[in-house]
């Protein structure tokens, strides 16, 4: 089975996708502005064998529509753990509709916070 993870190249997601790839998918269509960095194809030897890692560079709406079609399962991570800023609930609004008109049977979001405990 496939997961598809749109922003997948982050320390949270890598760590999520970890525990998921080999126990429930076998695929893994990882998405993100910059999927080619060092920390992703460290995370690529990590992982079991037998497990597919395909990395995809999704930097508008088009790339991200393309990417999803054909998904059944998707996780969405925010990039960072500032609050939602207009342009990233445009991303994820934009993600869940595209998973609406592709029929994904599954999308998650996974949104941390932090608090800003500076004054």
């Amino acid at each position: 089975m496939e997961l598809v993870v749109v922003n997948g190249a982050n320390a949270i997601s890598r760590g999520v996708v970890s525990k998921l790839a080999g126990k429930q998918y076998q695929k893994i269509r990882l998405l993100d502005f910059r999927p080619y960095r060092k920390s992703v194809y460290d995370f690529q030897r990590q992982l079991s064998q037998g497990v597919e890692l395909n990395k995809y560079m999704v930097s508008n709406a088009a790339a991200l529509e393309h990417q999803l079609d054909g998904a059944s399962d998707v996780l969405y991570f925010t990039h960072d753990y500032c609050a939602n800023a207009a342009d990233k609930n445009s991303f994820i609004q934009g993600t869940a509709k595209l998973a609406k008109k592709h029929g994904v049977k599954k999308l998650v979001a996974v949104c941390p916070s932090m608090v800003d405990t500076h004054t």
